[in-house]
């Protein structure tokens, strides 16, 4: 009897951990931690990645990155989150020698990006700009951009 009841508990748990794999594989690059699979899977974020920025939906990424942003992660509310209030976060990788336009303004206080579930790094002492309604901060050659009702509030 013991033997039965150890092989039918033994194959439960097999199956639960294939199905939680299946679930972890099935997730969108960019979706790391607990938290982050938890908020996919309860609808609060929508996260999608591409390869270049080219090819992110509109409004998804600054324009001005289309053609030098590459491994790109972006994170809007999901169905469960409630009414779109226009948030987004997005980073990415940039092309050597990329440097933000022009016409970005420097942000003194440039706000907190919408938490989307996901992993952000402090970017607390970084220099933060304004381009085109995003914030934007690049770091080592990576770019992190988020916008929203008032992503420099």
């Amino acid at each position: 009897m013991r033997g039965t009841v150890g092989a039918v508990l033994g194959g439960a748990v097999a199956v639960a951990a294939t199905a939680v794999a299946g679930v972890l594989v099935a997730m969108p690059a960019g979706v790391h931690g607990a938290g982050a699979v938890l908020a996919e899977l309860q609808g609060h974020t929508e996260t999608t990645s591409r390869d270049d920025a080219a090819r992110a939906p509109e409004g998804s990424v600054p324009f001005w990155t289309r053609s030098v942003g590459t491994d790109v992660t972006v994170v809007r509310p999901g169905e469960a989150y409630g009414e779109d209030d226009g948030s987004v976060r997005a980073d990415m990788a940039l092309a050597a020698g990329t440097t933000a336009p022009g016409s970005c303004t420097p942000l003194a206080h440039p706000g907190m990006p919408w938490d989307g579930g996901g992993s952000w790094p402090d970017l607390t002492g970084e220099q933060a700009l304004l381009c085109d309604g995003w914030v934007t901060v690049v770091v080592d050659g990576h770019l992190y951009a988020w916008t929203g009702p008032a992503p420099h509030a």
